[in-house]
């Protein structure tokens, strides 16, 4: 019986340790691109480190869908650790949308996630 209870008991310590460690992981709040345009290659942001708030990405990609340049967003960026928010702009330069030879030689686009 006292092991039937410990073994419940972990059980749920476990459960509630993935639910809590989920609801780290950031959550994209809204991605903007312009039409036509799809993520083929999304940017890693799960191990950036730990900030609360909202970090927007101003981001400018070619026709080829590489991004060329990326930028905070002060307005809409609640996160003021600096060195994080530089994290999250390089990691969004990885990201890659799908070539468009008839686009524009550079498209703008925008995103935002959620950390907590």
């Amino acid at each position: 019986m006292k092991k039937t209870i410990r073994t419940l008991l972990t059980a749920v310590l476990i459960t509630g340790s993935v639910s809590l460690f989920a609801d780290k992981l950031p959550k994209k709040e809204y991605v903007k691109v312009p039409e036509g345009r799809s993520i083929t290659m999304q940017p890693s942001i799960n191990n950036l480190g730990h900030a609360y708030g909202t970090v927007a990405i101003d981001f400018v990609m070619n026709k080829k869908g590489k991004v060329i340049s990326a930028r905070a967003d002060r307005r809409h960026t609640t996160v003021r650790d600096k060195a994080f928010v530089r994290k999250v702009e390089e990691a969004v330069m990885t990201m890659e949308f799908n070539k468009d030879r008839h686009a524009p030689d550079m498209q703008k686009g925008s995103l935002a996630y959620s950390f907590r």
